[in-house]
């Protein structure tokens, strides 16, 4: 009979000193994908917004005007000419190139929502439909599949996320999911977000939205205000291992440890023994009480919260050079990223969102764009509709877009880094990344091409193998509704269902 360890085995020497073992093969079933004892390996499921569009208004996926003057080049749509594996990495998934993700997120095109061409009226919108007025009108369809009625900022449906989280419910989880949002304010004066910054609902309507946390700090303090992480000997132990400075703590654990080696097999040999020779470092590390044990580790916590910008002075290159719109977003979302991390690997939480910019965002683009290819003078939402006379078009819309896609890629790149069974942390996630709109056919006016507020041509990222998915390719899916990319992710984070609100089916080349 082949020798088995619990999931939470631990090695116990005298005086009550407790070492935590490594993940090893013996505590996994035969695929190396599930605890032998204690179930499978959690998975997790994320969705990372992007509060834009992927073209701009008035111009073709090749075209832009630069510095003044009008450019015809291929490459920054983001999506390739070519399906499949191997295809050709544009402007906005570098970030992914760079990072070593491209055969670790599929990206899938040409989704659409549907409408009524014909009318204008709600009870006309088909299920699962957008209503005629963007950006709200698409709202309710992209993250729940229920049809929208009203050009309102309101899902009339759960979200992706509610589902999935409530798959765990009973799991005791410290937070049955964790909703943030790096955009703390509108930026647009004498408006405010109006339901813009909302991305989680547990049913239909405002009242059923779940308010994100914005602030970092907050953040830390609902997942690790008092969380000793299992495994994390160093503080529970620390005083009794200064009682014994001069002992070796492998003296303690000496008979169980030779026990145990003597029984698994040799890959499980050389891990265990690389651990004891880390619990050897350990000594050296005690006092310092910021020091990691193990891969799950309470992070330190994060200093105040950057400051909160005011509103944009104006929305276009004429005004914007005065604008204080921007609360360092891109910090944030790195904090943010990093708790996300971290809350998956010690199984705080097994469901996330991160809205790196709200619906209709206004966040100023400036700084963002100011030392690229195409410094356009606007917000992200201005930008899309060129704001800036002389950077306009694909180029600085595609550079926003990967600026996004970098957030994306760092939160799935600190994932693969982990360890976890016989991979690593990415290889248990289905990670979701969706810009909030396309480049297609007005939906106002049903008639003006290349828009930005379309709910045409657009595009959606599924990052992660749980649940079977196969990573790396580029997957045409003309015509087919966001909502099944959502529930493919959702089945290959456990979710048995093939429904999201009134959307069916999923995309089954998502899957090997």
């Amino acid at each position: 009979m082949s020798f088995r360890l619990s999931r939470r085995t631990l090695l116990r020497g005298a005086g009550g000193a407790v070492v935590g073992l490594p993940v090893l093969e013996c505590m996994l079933n035969g695929n190396g994908n599930a605890y032998a004892q204690a179930g499978a390996i959690p998975k997790r499921y994320a969705i990372v917004f992007a509060g834009q569009a992927i073209g701009g208004d008035g111009y073709e996926r090749d075209a832009q005007r630069v510095n003044g003057q009008s450019v015809t080049e291929g490459g920054h749509f983001i999506v390739p000419p070519e399906t499949g594996t191997g295809y050709s990495v544009t402007t906005p998934l570098q970030p992914l190139q760079t990072a070593g993700l491209i055969g670790d997120v599929s990206l899938v095109s040409g989704l659409r929502i549907p409408w009524d061409a014909n009318s204008s009226e709600a009870a006309n919108v088909p299920p699962g439909g957008a209503f005629r007025e963007f950006h709200g009108g698409g709202m309710s369809a992209l993250v729940s599949g229920v049809r929208s009625t009203s050009g309102s900022f309101a899902a009339e449906g759960i979200t992706s996320d509610q589902v999935v989280a409530n798959l765990h419910a009973g799991a005791g989880l410290t937070l049955p999911s964790l909703v943030v949002r790096a955009q703390p304010v509108f930026y647009l004066s004498g408006f405010d977000f109006a339901g813009r910054e909302y991305l989680s609902y547990t049913g239909a309507g405002r009242d059923n939205a779940i308010e994100a946390y914005v602030s970092p700090l907050l953040v830390y303090g609902a997942l690790f205000d008092g969380f000793v992480p299992q495994g994390d000997e160093v503080a529970a132990a620390q005083h009794d291992f200064e009682k014994r400075a001069r002992q070796s703590v492998l003296s303690l654990i000496t008979e169980k440890r030779e026990r145990i080696l003597n029984k698994v097999g040799a890959a499980d040999r050389v891990r265990l023994e690389r651990h004891f020779d880390e619990i050897r470092d350990l000594e050296m590390r005690v006092a310092d009480t910021t020091a990691a044990f193990g891969l799950c580790q309470k992070p330190t916590a994060p200093g105040d919260d950057p400051a909160v910008g005011g509103d944009n002075a104006g929305t276009g290159a004429d005004s914007i050079g005065t604008n204080t719109g921007y609360s360092d977003e891109f910090t944030r979302a790195r904090i943010l990223s990093d708790l996300i991390h971290m809350a998956f690997v010690c199984d705080l939480t097994r469901v996330a969102t991160l809205q790196i910019t709200a619906f209709q965002s206004h966040m100023n683009a400036s700084q963002i764009l100011a030392d690229s290819a195409a410094p356009a003078r606007a917000d992200i939402h201005e930008v899309g509709h060129g704001g800036d006379v002389d950077n306009k078009g694909q180029l600085p819309v595609s550079l926003l877009l990967q600026w996004h896609v970098e957030h994306y890629a760092y939160l799935l790149d600190k994932l693969k880094q982990t360890p976890e069974g016989d991979g690593t942390v990415l290889d248990n996630c289905s990670i979701v990344f969706m810009p909030e709109a396309g480049h297609g056919t007005q939906l106002n006016d049903g008639s003006t091409p290349f828009a930005t507020h379309s709910v045409e041509d657009m595009v959606l990222m599924v990052g992660g193998r749980a649940g079977g998915l196969a990573p790396g390719s580029h997957i045409a899916a003309t015509g087919v509704h966001p909502a099944s990319v959502l529930v493919s992710a959702m089945q290959a984070a456990g979710y048995e269902g093939d429904t999201l609100g009134e959307v069916t089916g999923n995309v089954p080349e998502l899957f090997g």
